[in-house]
């Protein structure tokens, strides 16, 4: 047994905690977290479509049985390197992401600046299929919601830390 008594905080500021009551990682705020998690899931998004055209792509030689174009290896060869490329990108998108909330040093430049390009990107992505015949709506439309999202992400990532 001691015979010494506690100490009491001289204010109430003082006995509370000095976190902070979300879940958002204190280097980055609610805005800016929310904004990372959303570029890491369409980052997925595009590792997951990336993947996608490149398995339509290998496998279009398949679906002419009898004639088949003969352009059919640069068609071949274009969508493949075009789904390489939509996958690396999603893929440093995503990792980008996990380094912002990793607080890794510079990640938030690098993919504030990554979300940027992903934000232009469909912005002209959106442009060019609302301006198509047939078009598509729905193609549109998401495409909107992303270059919103990737905008307000790159600027959220890109504002200097509060």
């Amino acid at each position: 047994m001691t015979n010494r008594r506690p100490i009491r905080a001289a204010s109430t500021t003082g006995a509370r905690g000095r976190g902070h009551a979300t879940l958002a990682p204190a280097h980055l705020g609610e805005a800016a977290a929310a904004a990372t998690v959303a570029v890491v899931v369409g980052g997925l998004a595009l590792v997951i479509t990336g993947i996608g055209m490149l398995a339509l792509s290998l496998t279009l030689g398949s679906r002419y049985v009898s004639d088949p174009p003969p352009s059919l290896g640069s068609m071949i060869l274009v969508q493949s390197i075009g789904a390489v490329v939509l996958t690396l990108f999603g893929v440093g998108l995503a990792a980008g992401g996990v380094a912002v909330l990793g607080d890794v040093p510079r990640s938030r430049l690098i993919t504030g600046v990554l979300s940027g390009v992903a934000g232009v990107a469909s912005a002209a992505g959106t442009i060019l299929v609302a301006t198509a015949r047939p078009g598509s709506p729905v193609i549109a439309i998401a495409l909107a919601i992303m270059t919103l999202v990737f905008g307000a992400a790159a600027i959220l990532l890109l504002r200097r830390a509060r």
